[in-house]
């Protein structure tokens, strides 16, 4: 163990050390990995730069030496002295091996090459090859890298004369370019080539793979590059074609979209790194070391006085509880070795006491222990019997009792006004009797009084001489001394107190006082809970009986007698009484309407004058609730009907609810009992609910028999009303016809020439004559649809012919307001079953109506077949109709209140008798309209319409 604790300082600080060493190497390798990385391409970008300027000097000074032939005066030169100039051109730039002049037509006139023959005039049409357009367009364009018998890259370049002398078009072997390649040098085995747009290779260290036209997208840098040329500051971590892990950089040649690739060997870019770690490992050896010496050292030190204080606490732990330590050290050692000795000091007078303390704290667990029980034994108890409260509090009475050490136990509830006793404990039966008996006011006489007073916890020490207590009387019967009460409150309110006695003098204690109070509070819990309870029963079998009888009245609307009968039936049930009575007021008279329970009682049908003497006929007089709490209690002479009807049917106690109806009582409820007593608030109160739905449901068989009565009385008179209609239009269209007739005559000439001015007189006459007769046809039509008599005549009919037909007859009105009329229905459409002449009248409506009410435009009638049906619009370009006037149009006499319609004039029939010919053959009408931009009026009626009996009204 010795060895062991040694051991461990050494490890521990060694570890600790080690892990310092290991943490800032690993830091610093990270900063040096990084900085040599950030280095490393940061070289290879300036390489590749520039490389790719002196790749682009190259081809510029190409580019200028081509240009010196380029001029706008050498065109014109002697095909000889041109053919001289190239010649030379050749051998000044060696990377050229073809020239070629193109005029500025595109003929090829004059080429030199170093590998064929030249050519002189050959006239070749080269105005459609890219080099002759470019260079034309842009002076000058470097065309793309291309592989000359697949092994040697080449490109060509074309300048343009100056003016619009022609082109030369120069090919350039690209070889040479492996110069500028083998120069670069980066680090040790680092490397430099480049790389066509199409990816290919164009100039490489090793010439072999540019002679094999190597193609470089298959590397994922040559690939992301070409994806994005522009990136040039990215640096990537990639493989070369050997398949050793490089560090790559790239940079653009802007003029020729070739791009120069720098790669460096990761293994030869990380060698700084490596280096320095292998530094780092020597450090942390020799760190090591050093930490091993100086632990061994440390350890050593803190090892002795540690093992001091292991052999004092042996001897401590060995009994020897005197023994004290003894370490100079001068640090926490030292304070610790004291601290020890404190506690074994203290150790050995806790010792001596521990017994006892033992015994005390075993008895607290039992009473603790006992108090929980009992309050889980109370809770169940309370969960046991959620609508008696008894038991509850005989078991709290019982715990109480048992834990605080009394004696006798008992429990008070308030109710009727006093104090009433509510259970007990070990009190003896003699005792309960009389205790029973007693009722207890707030005051200072009583312990229940003083308790419930105060509202707070009260002690008497020793009754029988405590001159303040009134009911010594009380505790010398039953023999006690110390009492003690305990308010049970909820929200402020003393509901009951709980009373606790010894028969010896002996205070209660403040630990017996909390357990008393948290027993009050479970109390107070159990006796809400059964009045939460109650309530709920109450308020639920209520709701229920109400429920009942709106659902008898609901389902009796003509009839009064099943509503009465289930309000006696409810009334009995839920009102503690043992029959119910339902009268009804007539006259001068009460009648018997329903009757439930045993007793006796008058048959249905009974009258029973309204005599101020009869208690229900008293309650109807006054409209007000009589309640009799005991017949014999009552005046012979006031109540003598009521007292003997008490005898002849055997009932004590009786309760009657008038039924009011706008104040005044229509008749009573009349609940009775045989035995005397009174009822409860709740159940008066109840009764006036029955009371007030009785009334409810005798207003709706009222209401619904007035209903009834009106209805008849408005169909007759709509009958009578539309017949007169129809025979009064009957009556007025045959003077009228015969006017229009004679005013036609007239104004032809039949019976002399007639004046100008009477010929216009006349022309008035029957434009008016017209339109009244219309006016007498649609309100003819109209009392048809409303009495009944307007019958359909089914037969086939063609919608072109219709249509046509509405054209017809609405053209000439167009024409007057240069408005277009057209049509628009397709071929084929089938033949339909309906009243033909009477849809030709609603087509005839909408067309007229939008020839009316649109100045400018247009009006089109269209027709379509959709599933089963037909389809009819008129869509003109008028006035429009604003949305919350289209519901209303449709109505009788109604229309759109502006002034244009003012203007326009009409009676507001037409579209209302369209609408019901519409619906009388199964069909509808709508309308779309916005204001300014004209209306769409559809009509969709059934192909084959069966007739309807009643249109929609």
């Amino acid at each position: 163990m010795k060895r062991g604790l040694f051991l461990k300082y050494v490890v521990l600080f060694v570890g600790l050390v080690a892990a310092v060493l290991v943490i800032n190497s690993a830091l610093g390798l990270w900063f040096v990995y990084q900085e040599n990385r950030r280095a490393s391409i940061e070289v290879q970008h300036e390489k590749a730069e520039n490389a790719a300027q002196r790749i682009e000097s190259f081809v510029r000074e190409i580019e200028r030496q081509i240009g010196w032939v380029a001029q706008a005066q050498w065109a014109a030169l002697p095909v000889e002295q041109r053919r001289f100039d190239y010649v030379r051109l050749l051998r000044q730039v060696p990377a050229i091996t073809e020239l070629v002049q193109i005029d500025r037509e595109g003929r090829e006139q004059l080429k030199v090459s170093r590998l064929t023959m030249d050519v002189v005039g050959s006239g070749t049409d080269l105005s459609k090859e890219p080099a002759f357009v470019e260079a034309m367009a842009k002076k000058t364009w470097f065309g793309p890298v291309y592989f000359r018998k697949e092994s040697e890259p080449y490109m060509t370049m074309a300048v343009a004369h100056g003016g619009r002398g022609g082109v030369t078009v120069a090919e350039i072997n690209l070889k040479l370019i492996w110069d500028v390649v083998t120069q670069i040098k980066v680090g040790k085995d680092g490397y430099a080539y480049v790389v066509g747009p199409q990816g290919r290779l164009v100039a490489h260290p090793d010439i072999s793979l540019v002679l094999r036209g190597t193609d470089m997208k298959r590397l994922p840098q040559v690939a992301a590059a070409l994806a994005s040329p522009g990136a040039n500051d990215s640096e990537s971590d990639a493989t070369n074609l050997a398949g050793v892990s490089v560090l790559s950089a790239h940079a653009e040649i802007p003029a020729l979209k070739w791009l120069v690739f720098v790669e460096v060997p990761t293994i030869e870019a990380q060698q700084p790194v490596i280096n320095a770690g292998l530094r780092g490992l020597a450090l942390l050896v020799l760190g090591l070391l050093i930490a091993a010496l100086a632990g061994a050292l440390l350890a050593r030190r803190m090892v002795v006085p540690i093992r001091a204080m292991q052999a004092g606490a042996e001897r401590i732990g060995s009994g020897e509880l005197g023994h004290r330590l003894s370490v100079k050290t001068g640090d926490e050692l030292e304070s610790l070795a004291n601290q020890f000795n404190r506690s074994a000091a203290a150790l050995e007078e806790s010792y001596a006491t521990l017994e006892q303390r033992v015994v005390d704290r075993t008895q607290e667990l039992t009473e603790s222990l006992e108090q929980q029980t009992a309050t889980a034994g109370i809770l169940r108890v309370i969960s046991q019997s959620p609508t008696d409260v008894e038991p509850v509090l005989q078991a709290v009475a019982d715990a109480a009792a048992g834990l605080c050490r009394a004696d006798e136990a008992a429990v008070f509830l308030f109710k009727d006004g006093a104090y009433r006793w509510a259970a007990s404990a070990h009190i003896a039966s003699t005792y309960v009797d009389i205790v029973k008996g007693e009722t207890f006011t707030p005051g200072n006489d009583s312990l229940v009084g003083r308790t419930a007073l105060q509202g707070t916890v009260v002690q008497i020490e020793d009754a029988p001489n405590d001159p303040e207590y009134g009911r010594r009387d009380l505790a010398q019967l039953g023999g006690a001394h110390t009492l003690i009460g305990i308010p049970l409150q909820r929200e402020g309110e003393t509901i009951g107190v709980m009373v606790l006695t010894r028969r010896h003098v002996e205070r209660f204690t403040d630990k017996h006082i909390e357990i008393l109070k948290i027993f009050a509070d479970q109390a107070v819990i159990a006796i809400h809970n059964v009045r939460l309870f109650t309530e709920l029963r109450q308020s639920l079998e209520q709701q229920t009986a109400t429920a009942e009888i709106l659902q008898v009245i609901s389902s009796s609307p003509t009839d009064v007698a099943p509503v009465m009968q289930a309000v006696a039936k409810a009334a009995v049930r839920f009102c503690g009484a043992e029959d119910a009575h339902v009268f009804l007021r007539d006259g001068d008279e009460i009648v018997s309407s329903a009757h439930e329970g045993p007793l006796s009682a008058h048959p249905l049908g009974h009258r029973d004058p309204l005599d101020i003497r009869l208690s229900r006929a008293q309650s109807i007089l006054e409209a007000r609730v009589t309640h009799i709490v005991d017949t014999e209690a009552l005046d012979a002479q006031e109540y003598s009907v009521t007292k003997a009807y008490a005898v002849q049917y055997g009932f004590r106690a009786q309760l009657n609810a008038p039924m009011l109806q706008e104040g005044r009582a229509i008749g009573c409820i009349c609940l009775r009992r045989r035995d005397p007593g009174a009822f409860t608030q709740r159940q008066i109160e109840l009764l006036e609910t029955f009371a007030a739905q009785a009334v409810i449901a005798i207003q709706n068989v009222q209401l619904f028999t007035e209903i009834q009565e009106k209805s008849r009385q408005l169909e007759v008179a709509s009958q009578h009303k539309s017949q007169f209609l129809a025979n009064m239009s009957h009556e007025l269209r045959t003077p009228l016809n015969a006017i229009i007739g004679y005013t036609e005559m007239m104004a032809d000439g039949l019976y002399g020439d007639v004046s100008e001015k009477a010929q216009g007189v006349l022309e008035r006459v029957q434009a008016n004559g017209r339109h009244l007769l219309g006016l007498i046809n649609d309100v003819l039509d109209l009392s048809k649809i409303e009495a009944g008599q307007l019958v359909l005549a089914m037969e086939e009919y063609s919608v072109a012919d219709m249509v046509a037909t509405v054209l017809s007859a609405t053209e000439s009105l167009a024409r007057t307001k240069n408005l277009k009329l057209g049509s628009d229905v397709p071929a084929g459409l089938p033949t339909g079953t309906g009243d033909a002449r009477r849809l030709t009248q609603v087509l005839l409506n909408l067309v007229g109506n939008a020839i009316k009410f649109t100045d400018q435009g247009s009006v089109e009638v269209r027709a379509r077949q959709v599933d089963g049906r037909f389809e009819l619009s008129v869509v003109d370009t008028g006035f429009g109709i604003a949305p919350e006037d289209q519901a209303k149009i449709f109505e009788e006499f109604q229309q759109v209140d502006n002034t244009s319609t003012r203007k326009k004039g009409g009676t507001g029939l037409g579209l209302s008798i369209s609408r019901r010919i519409v619906e009388l053959h199964g069909g509808r009408i709508t309308v779309e309209s916005d204001v300014g931009k004209g209306s769409t009026f559809k009509v969709t009626v059934p192909i084959n319409a069966s007739p309807i009996e009643e249109a929609a009204q």
